[in-house]
């Protein structure tokens, strides 16, 4: 693999059925709450509004700042692109989830005080994109250090 490497994020249909079918799970989960109707309305409004906003985040990636690129480097971190043009340098928290079909990046943004999430589903990047984040990803965290920045 030649550095830097270069992935461009798409949207994922697949990401945006499992955010839509877990709110509604919980909305269906509001409904035999003894409680007065107008809390149960007001959650699930709250719950309707997560739903916008996660989609539009995560499974679509409209939102100015979801990230629709990423740029692999071989020193251990990465530099990533959002929707409103805004460049960032990020390491790679230990806490990152790999999995075959879900890969659960947690960016450490220099500046900010929690690592940001960033979900890929095989839909939102070629095959062989996602082998090659896979891989860069497994053999980063091989290598004995406990986080990469």
């Amino acid at each position: 693999m030649i550095f830097p490497h270069r992935l461009a994020l798409r949207s994922s249909a697949l990401l945006g059925a499992i955010l839509s079918l877990l709110h509604l799970a919980a909305l269906g989960g509001l409904w035999p709450l003894p409680i007065p109707v107008w809390i149960k309305l007001a959650l699930a409004a709250a719950v309707v509004i997560s739903l916008v906003l996660a989609v539009r985040r995560h499974a679509l990636r409209s939102d100015s700042a979801s990230v629709r690129e990423l740029v692999l480097k071989n020193d251990g971190t990465v530099e990533g692109l959002r929707n409103d043009g805004v460049r960032f340098e990020a390491g790679i928290s230990a806490q990152t989830a790999i999995l075959s079909w879900l890969i659960v990046i947690l960016l450490d943004v220099p500046g900010t005080r929690r690592p940001r999430p960033l979900v890929i589903l095989p839909d939102a990047l070629s095959a062989e994109d996602g082998r090659c984040l896979r891989a860069w990803l497994r053999w980063k965290f091989s290598q004995g250090s406990q986080e990469i920045s």
